[in-house]
């Protein structure tokens, strides 16, 4: 049986397909699952310096980090500690942004390639995911949502501001001075 989406290799050489699934959608950009063919994508973001400026580990990664990365997005590509492709609705890749776990809360995060900086898609993105976390709650108290900005990234402390979160203090993370913001 023939199912759409890219084709790749398993680690036993086999051929498979693997179908992307729209997780949501917004005015410019849908949020997908990956699929492995996503690696190239997802190493051109993370081996920018400057994108990965004030993303830990605060520099550029590997293909093997990224790899790894992409691992464990796949892993986790239904659950609810996972970030997703973001791409344009004509399909080009434009960043991550999802949520990952901060003690019994839901982190909210995103990157988004340079080209996609300044023209209002990280808060479009940022709201949408703050939609549907109240749509998915967490089972499991306390369930808020966070999200950390560091303290020289202005911009995304904007982003979170008008995404309807509240800084509540400042803190380390991942090794540097952030805003903490709570929902």
């Amino acid at each position: 049986m023939r199912r759409s989406g890219s084709r790749f290799l398993t680690r036993d050489g086999e051929n498979q397909h693997v179908d992307r699934t729209t997780v949501l959608t917004t005015d410019r950009a849908r949020l997908t699952t990956w699929r492995p063919s996503d690696l190239t994508d997802l190493h051109v973001l993370h081996s920018d310096p400057e994108t990965m400026r004030r993303i830990r580990p605060g520099r550029p990664e590997t293909l093997d980090e990224t790899r790894a990365r992409l691992t464990a997005y796949l892993d986790g590509a239904g659950g609810e500690g996972t970030k997703w492709r973001v791409e344009s609705h004509a399909g080009s890749f434009l960043g991550r942004a999802g949520f990952g776990g901060d003690a019994g809360c839901r982190e909210l995060g995103y990157t988004l390639l340079p080209q996609a900086w300044g023209r209002g898609l990280a808060t479009e993105i940022a709201v949408a995911l703050v939609a549907w976390h109240r749509d998915h709650p967490l089972p499991e108290p306390p369930g808020e949502l966070t999200a950390y900005a560091a303290l020289d990234n202005p911009a995304s402390c904007r982003v979170l501001a008008k995404a309807g979160l509240t800084p509540v203090g400042e803190v380390e993370h991942n090794g540097w001075r952030s805003a903490y913001f709570r929902l």
